[in-house]
């Protein structure tokens, strides 16, 4: 089950791991579980209530589990697009994030790789590294984007509430 904002461990900086350790392995593990029963381009540890750098992503056709995964460059060129997140259901906003990004990180055997990213890739990588220091893509919008988005998250999540409510009692 992948966890809803405001749970606190979407706040909090997930620890590295060693690779085949068994935290990394239940991250990969519960990652893989979570993400096979949603539509999106990747997850974090955190997402799914574990306080581990590890993180899941769709490069391409390819899902890819990454561990302790570091941004070691960024493009000064931005690009601006809608972001989403699969812990904050129903919203998104445009937010301008680098353009190409370098990221080291290590596969669940422990070899080392460099990817060098662009797009919607990079994106996509920027926002689940932030997963794991407990920043979420809305901490990047402007005071006000950020209230807006807030209030139509929690209408959203109440209505959903209220949904779920009437079905149960019928």
């Amino acid at each position: 089950m992948i966890l809803l904002y405001p749970d606190r461990a979407l706040r909090r900086r997930a620890k590295e791991v060693e690779p085949q350790s068994p935290a990394a392995r239940k991250a990969a593990q519960r990652l893989r579980e979570a993400f096979s029963q949603v539509e999106g381009l990747g997850l974090a540890a955190n997402q799914v209530g574990l306080l581990h750098r590890v993180i899941l992503v769709r490069l391409g056709e390819e899902e890819r589990i990454l561990l302790n995964p570091r941004v070691i460059w960024r493009s000064e060129e931005l690009e601006l697009e809608s972001e989403a997140c699969l812990s904050i259901p129903g919203v998104e906003a445009d937010l301008a994030r680098p353009k190409e990004v370098r990221v080291r990180a290590l596969l669940e055997d422990g070899e080392e790789v460099d990817l060098s990213l662009e797009g919607l890739e990079a994106r996509l990588l920027l926002h689940e590294i932030d997963h794991l220091d407990g920043v979420l893509y809305l901490d990047h919008l402007s005071a006000g984007e950020r209230r807006r988005l807030l209030r139509e998250y929690r209408r959203l999540r109440s209505q959903r509430d209220e949904d779920k409510s009437l079905a149960h009692s019928v």
